[in-house]
Formats: structure tokens, sequence, C-alpha cells
């Protein structure tokens, strides 16, 4: 358990370290706040791992919850590759559309039982919130496809 445990916080310590690297080559005053994250996560990372080292040598057990079973598996895994189809068909499609369906999709996938407008509802409030706070108030640009 200890190697499963060790091996899981040196994968995310390497993300963290990759982004911290791919960090270098944004613009110098957007850089802040990346690295800010990156170093936050690499202590906690690096904390963690610290920990179970010395739970390993304490021979502590680690409190784990039980392993995924086969349908939470390939509910993650269609969530993880739903995501990624989402963040590559935004900059084709349009960031305001493939939110709503995204959002309205996602939501009744993983819980059926509300009324059906409540999804487009929930959609389209995310949509008018992010337009919002990211168009108006910040100003940033947000991708654009043939379906705005």
């Amino acid at each position: 358990m200890y190697r499963k445990e060790k091996l899981g916080t040196l994968c995310i310590l390497a993300i963290f370290a990759a982004f911290m690297v791919m960090t270098g080559g944004v613009n110098e005053k957007c850089q802040t706040y990346p690295y800010f994250v990156c170093g936050i996560g690499i202590f906690l990372t690096a904390l963690n791992l610290g920990l179970v080292i010395y739970k390993e040598k304490k021979a502590i057990p680690i409190d784990v919850s039980v392993s995924l079973n086969r349908d939470q598996f390939f509910s993650i895994v269609i969530a993880l590759i739903v995501s990624f189809v989402y963040i590559f068909l935004v900059q084709y499609v349009g960031y305001f559309t493939m939110t709503f369906l995204f959002v309205a999709g996602f939501s009744y996938w993983h819980s059926r039982d509300q009324k059906k407008w409540m999804y487009f509802a929930v959609a389209a409030g995310v949509d008018v919130v992010v337009y919002i706070a990211f168009k108006i108030f910040l100003r940033v640009p947000l991708p654009t496809g043939f379906l705005i």
C-alpha cells in the first residue's frame, strides 16, 4: 500500500513540476499566479510524500477507502474523455455553446432525478455568470467558433 501511495504522490509531484516548467513560457506579467499554485502544489505533495514515508517507517497503516469498482472506474474514464472532447471542441464550436451542452449533459448524466428544464436552466445560468464575469467584468477573450 505504501508503494502505491508513494508512486501516486510522485506522479502528482511530476505534474506540478511540469506545469512549473511550462509556466516559464508564459508572459512574465502572468507568471505569478501559476508559480504560486504550482509552488503550493509541490509543497503539499512533498509534505504528503514525507507523511507516507514516515508512516511506512513507523508501520502506521494508511487510511484508504475501498478501491473503485468497475462501474466507478468507467464512470471516471468517461468523464475524463468527455471533458477532453469538450476542451478540444470549444475552439471550433464556441465556448458558450459547448459550455451549455457540457454542463447540461454532465448534470443529466450524473443525476437524472431532476426536472428536465433544470438542467438547461443551470447550464444557461453558468453561461450567463461566465459571460458577465469574464467577458464584461474582466474583459477576458473566450474562444469563439462557428456557433459562438
